[in-house]
């Protein structure tokens, strides 16, 4: 047989293969399953299943690590003019006690211009050990906390004289019912008898705030301070003054009753 005529017969050949390649690898990427496609260069999705042996796959999380809040965030703060713990507080919603935790601080009234504060927004961190250092000297407070704004007024009163001639209750209630707070550093509450209660770090904030004298010993706190007598100084009939630190009477009270 000729070239000729052969080469129909070799035509139809190829064709046939080439039905035939195509309809065994279309079968064939039929029976494949889905999602099961390679692309050349890919990285390899990182396991979802566990490995034999209770391993965890290469690249996920534990259980600890996923479940793991996040840390509570601080903040610094530089104390302004007329600021106080409980503005501050406010500004960050941040509990004032938590304020003065983080920072080391026993009384909110004491805080200096330009004093960083660290801020514990989001709650105070998990205390961690720490090691026992010397015991240093005590360094005493700097004598005036901040700067008392300008604005507003002054107007210390004292209120009353509470548990007169017992020791034990005795107090002169002393408030500044005006808008502006005041430092009472060096201020005395003098009696008829010539004895001085001088006051130390007190700031009255205005508005009402208000503090007593006990004539008794105790610890001085937020709204109390304590004379230290061992006897009550206060009678009926005797005048109470308060003086400002330049020798000014700021106020006057009559005691009544018997």
């Amino acid at each position: 047989m000729s070239v000729r005529r052969m080469l129909p017969f070799i035509f139809i050949n190829i064709i046939v293969s080439a039905v035939v390649v195509l309809a065994i690898l279309f079968w064939w990427d039929s029976r494949r399953p889905p999602g099961t496609e390679i692309v050349a260069g890919s990285t390899p999705l990182a396991l979802t299943t566990p490995l034999a042996g209770g391993t965890a796959p290469v690249g996920a999380l534990s259980s600890t690590e996923a479940a793991a809040p996040p840390a509570a965030e601080t903040r610094v703060h530089i104390v302004q003019a007329g600021e106080t713990l409980g503005s501050i507080s406010q500004l960050y919603d941040v509990p004032l006690g938590d304020i003065m935790q983080a920072n080391g601080l026993s009384d909110p009234n004491f805080i200096q211009v330009n004093q960083e504060l660290v801020i514990p927004i989001g709650g105070l961190p998990t205390p961690t050990s720490i090691p026992t250092l010397p015991p240093t000297a005590a360094v005493p407070p700097t004598p005036i906390p901040t700067d008392l704004p300008v604005e507003g007024e002054v107007i210390i009163e004292i209120r009353e004289v509470i548990g007169v001639g017992d020791l034990a209750t005795e107090a002169v209630s002393i408030a500044n019912v005006g808008s502006r707070p005041v430092a009472l550093l060096n201020w005395q509450l003098q009696d008829e008898q010539g004895r001085v209660y001088t006051f130390g770090q007190v700031t009255l904030f205005g508005d009402g705030a208000a503090i007593l004298v006990h004539s008794g010993a105790g610890r001085d706190g937020l709204s109390d301070v304590y004379w230290g007598l061992t006897e009550p100084t206060w009678e009926a009939g005797e005048t109470v003054t308060l003086v400002d630190n330049e020798g000014t009477s700021r106020a006057t009270y009559m005691i009544t009753g018997g």
